[in-house]
């Protein structure tokens, strides 16, 4: 039985498309930065983290090259992040909260490395929460990345 040359080149185009399609998923893994300002009215006292996420399953994702930056001019106000995950039930996980201790002058907290937030329910989408403590409550910024597991 003889194929014919354009049905076979349909075929392994196909075949290209579906391989090429699974791609965009697995390149979830990569980089979050995220910003808070202080003040809405501007300026650019406040705080900022990135890391490098590598979601490592279903129900986990570890933090790379993470750290949390108090941006000058200061404000007098601290500045905390924590890893955030949206979960399939539609409930969040934290980690803990982290501090740039000191002043904007002062060295990020960070960098750190191999920092994993698991979790008992399927991870949706997970990244970094930055914060700046107002004392009675917290200005907030969160960026995410999807989980290519769930």
């Amino acid at each position: 039985m003889r194929i014919p040359l354009r049905a076979l080149g349909v075929t392994v185009a196909s075949a290209a498309l579906l391989t090429v399609g699974l791609t965009p998923a697995m390149a979830a893994d990569g980089h979050v930065y995220s910003r808070v300002l202080t003040y809405p009215s501007g300026g650019t006292s406040g705080g900022e983290s990135d890391a490098d996420l590598n979601f490592t399953g279903a129900r986990s994702v570890t933090y790379n090259n993470w750290t949390i930056n108090d941006t000058c001019p200061g404000d007098g106000y601290r500045v905390i992040g924590r890893a955030r995950a949206l979960l399939t039930n539609g409930a969040y996980a934290y980690g803990t909260w982290h501090e740039d201790e000191g002043t904007c002058e002062s060295a990020d907290w960070g960098p750190y490395s191999n920092l994993e937030l698991n979790t008992s329910t399927n991870i949706v989408k997970a990244g970094v929460e930055i914060c700046v403590d107002l004392g009675s409550s917290n200005k907030c910024s969160t960026s995410y990345r999807d989980n290519p597991h769930t």
